[in-house]
């Protein structure tokens, strides 16, 4: 009896699938892990992020004093917030108008922070993108003041900007007779605090405009010094046309962080504000109606108010810039 044996081809397909199962099996097993890697960062995600933005909606219509149970208060909340706003367009003092005085301020503060910052941080960036001597301790330098504790930083300043600090006694060579009380002065407390945003957060933007610039194509500029262009005329004929995208994301999170802004108020100003109020902000009202006032209803209302001015801030740049930022 003549025996036969199967062919090749068929020990071949299922040699294939087996290492195709095993191949699913080991997909399987290491999606399973990367699932549970990701688990407490999603977790914590959705606890602090969008679960507390959605409790602050909801919180924003009710009215709770932490102890009692939550009431339902209808649109009372917003009415308040309305009220404080009307207020304070019809010019009545910081005391009775307080949100709408830390609004005005941090429209001020904004137009104060962010062009500065911006042209700064080019600069700087543009300075670090040249070949020289010392390029990286430059560079290391002025992106230092982003990695330090904003209230460390804040209370350093402090005794920089005293009356008879440091800054009066720099500034006693260059304006005699010029020693402003920075922090207790209402007309200069707002300037200060805008410098020291300024001095913190230009390194950090620098990072993000030297990492587009070294990304450039060198091709184009091979080409406009062959057609005889200078270093200025590449700059802004060839540079900053390529670096619209890079200006318009530094400008919307400049924008969003001065919204937001809190920490070097709340440490160099005070609770209050300063002097008639002039270094409040939103945010620091918003803490105040949570956790000194005790209506955290009103602080979500407030807080929602903050929230659609970032947003349409947010829209408006994108528009402007006429590029995908987000």
């Amino acid at each position: 009896m003549k025996i036969i044996f199967p062919k090749f081809s068929f020990y071949k397909s299922m040699s294939l699938r087996r290492i195709q199962k095993i191949l699913e099996k080991a997909y399987a097993r290491e999606a399973l892990e990367a699932y549970i890697l990701i688990l407490g960062a999603v977790a914590l995600n959705l606890t602090f992020g969008y679960f507390s933005a959605l409790f602050a909606v909801a919180l924003s219509f009710m009215e709770w004093d932490y102890i009692g149970p939550m009431k339902f208060a209808g649109l009372k909340n917003y009415k308040i917030l309305i009220s404080d706003l009307l207020k304070g367009i019809k010019g009545e003092p910081y005391f009775f108008a307080p949100f709408f005085t830390g609004f005005k301020n941090i429209l001020i503060y904004t137009a104060m922070v962010v062009p500065t910052q911006t042209f700064l941080a080019l600069v700087l960036a543009v300075l670090a993108n040249q070949k020289i001597k010392g390029a990286q301790f430059y560079k290391v330098s002025y992106f230092l003041p982003a990695t330090t504790c904003p209230v460390i930083i804040s209370l350093i300043f402090i005794w920089l900007f005293m009356k008879k600090g440091f800054i009066n006694y720099i500034l006693h060579f260059i304006a005699p007779g010029f020693a402003p009380d920075w922090l207790n002065d209402k007309n200069y407390i707002l300037p200060a605090i805008s410098l020291v945003a300024i001095w913190g957060t230009s390194g950090h933007f620098m990072v993000s405009f030297l990492a587009a610039l070294q990304a450039l194509p060198r091709d184009v500029y091979e080409a406009a010094i062959l057609d005889g262009a200078g270093p200025i005329r590449r700059f802004f004929f060839i540079t900053l046309p390529l670096l619209k995208p890079m200006i318009a994301y530094v400008v919307v999170m400049g924008v969003i962080g001065c919204m937001q802004m809190f920490d070097l108020a709340w440490v160099m100003a005070g609770t209050s504000g300063g002097p008639g109020g002039a270094g409040y902000t939103m945010a620091m009202d918003i803490y105040n109606e949570a956790f000194i006032r005790l209506r955290p209803g009103v602080a979500a209302a407030k807080s929602m108010f903050l929230f659609l001015l970032i947003f349409t801030s947010t829209l408006i740049l994108r528009k402007k810039f006429k590029v995908r930022v987000l």
